[in-house]
């Protein structure tokens, strides 16, 4: 085999072995949540939910307000909803992916892209 072939084969060959690897990771299903655990109050005026802050390991990270992004998606019980937050939503836990912005205040503050109550 020449080596202008050889060096074009080898770039080639890359490029499917990066695609089938990209399509394997979207298999595995999508990233863990940014925000997961207990919603323990929520803030009417403001629309937001305080969530006790679980890390793996069900170790304690902290409280955070959490509030919904416009086009956010918000899956209550296994079931897309249109509603927004509200006070009935205390007690249950709740799974948060955000758009990697969090208010540096005490607690912080962030937007939901997608929040998923259980």
């Amino acid at each position: 085999m020449s080596v202008v072939r050889r060096s074009f084969v080898f770039p080639f060959i890359l490029l499917l072995l990066t695609l089938g690897c990209a399509e394997k990771s979207e298999e595995q299903g999508e990233e863990k949540p940014h925000v997961r655990g207990i919603i323990t109050d929520f803030e009417e005026e403001r629309g937001q939910v305080l969530i006790e802050n679980k890390e793996d390991g069900s170790v304690d990270s902290g409280p955070i307000w959490v509030s919904l992004s416009k086009d956010a998606e918000l899956i209550v019980g296994g079931e897309t909803v249109t509603v927004s937050l509200d006070g009935t939503l205390v007690g249950r836990n709740a799974e948060v992916w955000i758009n990697g912005v969090i208010a540096q205040s005490y607690p912080p503050q962030t937007k939901a892209v997608k929040m998923v109550i259980h």
